[in-house]
C-alpha cells in the first residue's frame, strides 16, 4: 500500500498510547514539564550495565583486534575500578578523552560512566590550543589520550592541574601512566557502580558558538536515555509501515560500520550507545580508506554505515568495489552534507534499495529533532522529517513572536532532550533560553502540511563542513595575529561534497608583502585542518563596509561567489 501522511500520523498515535511501548508521560524538570518516553532507560548506567547480557558475541572489531561483548566488560570493569581507586576519580569529576576512534575509546567512556564521571569528548582534530581549552574550561582531572594527542598538549601539560592515561606512545613525566598498566592493575580491584539518577549530568560536548569560543554542551542522564529511545521509536515505526526488512548477504545480526567520530553527539549515540546496548557488532578502522572498508564489508557481514557524501561517493566509486561481496549492506546514509547529484542513484546501483534517512538536530539537543527513515524518508525526500514526540517545536520572527502555521521563521524548540545549559557559561545560557526554557536554535525553517520540517537557513554564521561545525570568527580572530593582515573575512561557500568549504578574503596592510601561502602557512600551525580555508584570495582593495562602519561580510562573500 502507498503510505500518507495520514497513516504516519495514525501510527504514532498507536505506538505512543497508554500502554503501548513509546507510551509517553511527563517528567518534571528544573520546574518544568516535558514530554518523555515512559518506558526508556532511566540512567545511561542502566543502559551500559545491560549491555553485559550480550556476553561472548562479538561487539569490537578493530585493526585486527576482536572484542566480545564478555572481553570488553571485563576491561571496564578493571580500568573503572582503577580510575575509582587509584585516581580517586568521583561522581561529577569531569574526566576527558582525547583520542581517535578505537575500542580503548569506548573502554574509557563506559567505565568512567559507570562510576559518575561527566565525560568530556574532546575534538581528536584539535591543535594544542583547542585541546587546552577543553581541558581547562571543563575542570576536567583526568585526560585519557593517544598518542598523537599527547604529543600536542605535552607542552603545556606541566600548566595543567590533572593525570593522563596514554594508551600509546611514552613519556617520563609523573602525570602520564599507560592505560595497559592501568587495566592491569586494577584486575584485582573491586568499584562501586554509581548510583546516579536522572537529572544528573553524564556529558559534556564541546561545540562552536555565537561568539567564537567553543562551548561545553551539558546533557543529563534522562536527556541521553531518550535520545536513544527516540532512535527506536523511528525504528518501529518505519517497521510498522513497511514490514521487518531481513538480513542479506549472509548477515546474522546488524554490524554497522564506524565511520563518525565518537567525541560527536552522533558517533556517540548511533556509533557507541546504540549498538552496545542492542548487541551489535561494530566495525571500525584507524583512518578512512575505502579499499579496507570494502575489505571489511566482505569480512564482517556489514550492514550499514553513514557517512558523508564524499566518503560514500570514494567508496562506492571505487575501482575495486565490485571486486568485494558488499551484498550485506542493507543501510546507507548520507548525512553531515548536502546529498550531491547522482548520489542517490550511485547508491541504489551498488546497493540495491537500502533504508534511506536523514534528519535535523543539534548537538544541544542530543541529536533529537526531527528525522525520518524508509517509506516515512520517500514520502518527502527534500525535507529533515519529522518532529520527534519528544519535541515541541514553533517558529518565531526577528522579533521573537510566532509565526503562523507553514510560514519561515527562526525554530525554536522546547524538549527533555535540551541541554540544561552551557557549562560556566550564564551570558550564553540567558542568550539561547527564554524564561519558559524555550530554546533558539539560530536556524530558519517551516512545517509543511504534512508535518515535515524543512530547513532554510541559517541565521549563525557557523559553517557546517562535512558535518563540522566551525566559526568563521575564530579564524578570523587569528588571521588577525598576523601584523600584515588588516582586513579578513572569512564565509562558507557551497561545495558538492562536503556541503560547505570555508573561503577567507583578505586585505592587506599597506606597504606589507603577505602572500595566500603565508597566511596557509600560518594558520595551519595554528588550527585543526578542517578549519583551514580552502580558499584564500588576497584583496587588492579594502573590504567593503556597511552603514555602521562593520566589514560587509555577505557583500564581500557575493563578491567571491560572482567570480568564482
Amino acid at each position: 500500500m502507498t503510505v500518507t501522511a495520514d497513516n504516519i500520523r495514525e501510527k504514532i498515535t498507536q505506538i505512543t498510547a497508554a500502554k503501548a511501548l513509546f507510551e509517553m508521560e511527563e517528567v518534571m524538570l528544573d520546574g518544568f514539564n516535558y514530554r518523555s518516553y515512559k518506558h526508556a532507560p532511566k540512567t545511561l548506567v542502566e543502559v551500559l550495565q545491560n549491555g553485559r547480557a550480550h556476553g561472548d558475541i562479538d561487539y569490537l572489531v578493530y585493526e585486527g583486534r576482536r572484542y566480545t561483548y564478555s572481553d570488553f566488560y571485563r576491561e571496564v570493569d578493571a580500568f573503572a575500578a582503577a580510575l575509582q581507586t587509584d585516581f580517586g576519580v568521583a561522581m561529577g569529576d569531569r574526566v576527558a578523552i582525547a583520542m581517535r576512534n578505537n575500542p580503548e575509546w569506548v573502554i574509557a567512556y563506559v567505565a568512567a560512566t559507570l562510576i559518575g564521571a561527566i565525560v568530556v569528548p574532546v575534538n581528536s582534530w584539535g591543535k594544542t590550543e583547542e585541546l587546552r581549552y577543553a581541558i581547562s574550561d571543563s575542570g576536567s582531572t583526568l585526560l585519557i589520550c593517544d598518542g598523537p594527542r599527547y604529543k600536542l598538549i605535552e607542552p603545556v601539560l606541566s600548566e595543567l592541574d590533572l593525570a593522563v592515561v596514554l594508551v600509546d606512545g611514552e613519556s617520563d613525566s609523573d602525570q602520564v601512566h599507560a592505560f595497559n598498566a592501568v587495566v592491569k592493575a586494577g584486575v584485582a580491584l573491586d568499584y562501586t557502580v554509581a548510583d546516579v539518577a536522572p537529572e544528573d549530568h553524564c556529558v559534556i560536548l564541546y561545540t562552536s558558538g555565537s561568539t567564537g569560543f567553543p562551548k561545553g554542551v551539558v546533557h543529563r542522564h534522562i536527556a541521553v536515555c531518550q535520545s536513544l529511545m527516540n532512535m527506536f521509536f523511528l525504528g518501529m515505526l518505519v517497521t510498522e509501515l513497511e514490514g521487518a526488512r531481513e538480513f542479506r548477504g549472509g548477515a546474522e545480526r546488524e554490524a554497522p560500520m564506524l565511520t563518525v567520530p565518537l567525541f560527536h553527539a552522533t558517533g556517540l549515540l548511533s556509533g557507541l550507545l546504540l549498538p552496545l546496548q542492542m548487541g551489535h557488532k561494530s566495525v571500525m578502522m584507524y583512518k578512512w580508506d575505502s579499499l579496507t572498508a570494502l575489505k571489511l564489508i566482505e569480512q564482517e557481514r556489514v550492514t550499514g554505515l553513514s557517512s558523508v557524501p564524499s566518503v560514500l561517493q570514494e567508496l562506492f566509486n571505487h575501482p575495486e568495489y565490485d571486486k568485494h561481496d558488499t551484498s550485506s549492506l542493507m543501510r546507507v546514509a548520507a548525512a553531515g552534507a548536502a546529498t550531491p547529484a547522482g548520489l542517490p542513484e550511485l547508491i541504489r546501483e551498488k546497493v540495491g534499495e537500502p533504508s534511506r534517512s536523514t534528519g535535523w538536530a543539534m548537538t544541544e539537543t542530543v541529536a533529537v529533532g526531527s528525522t525520518m527513515s524508509g517509506v516515512i524518508y520517500d514520502l518527502h525526500p527534500e525535507s529533515a522529517g519529522l518532529v520527534s514526540p519528544l519535541v515541541d517545536m514553533r517558529f518565531v520572527d526577528t522579533a521573537g513572536k510566532e509565526v503562523p502555521a507553514g510560514e519561515v521563521g527562526e525554530i525554536e524548540v522546547y524538549s527533555v532532550c535540551c541541554t540544561p545549559g552551557y557549562w560556566e557559561k550564564p551570558e550564553a545560557n540567558a542568550a539561547t533560553f527564554d524564561a519558559q526554557r524555550w530554546m533558539k536554535t539560530g536556524d530558519i525553517g517551516r512545517l509543511d502540511t504534512d508535518g515535515y520540517l524543512h530547513i532554510t537557513g541559517r541565521i549563525k554564521e557557523i559553517v557546517i563542513r562535512g558535518g563540522e561545525n566551525i566559526y568563521p570568527g575564530e579564524i578570523e580572530n587569528i588571521a588577525y595575529e598576523m601584523p600584515a593582515v588588516q582586513e579578513n573575512v572569512v564565509f562558507g561557500v557551497p561545495d558538492e561534497a562536503m556541503g560547505e568549504e570555508m573561503a577567507m578574503v583578505v586585505y592587506v596592510t599597506p606597504g606589507e608583502e603577505l602572500s595566500e601561502a603565508d597566511i596557509r602557512d600560518y594558520l595551519v600551525q595554528r588550527l585543526a585542518g578542517y578549519k583551514v580555508p580552502r580558499f584564500i584570495e588576497i584583496s587588492a582593495q579594502p573590504l567593503p563596509q556597511n552603514a555602521s562602519g562593520k566589514l560587509h561580510k555577505l557583500k564581500v562573500k557575493e563578491q567571491f561567489v560572482n567570480k568564482h
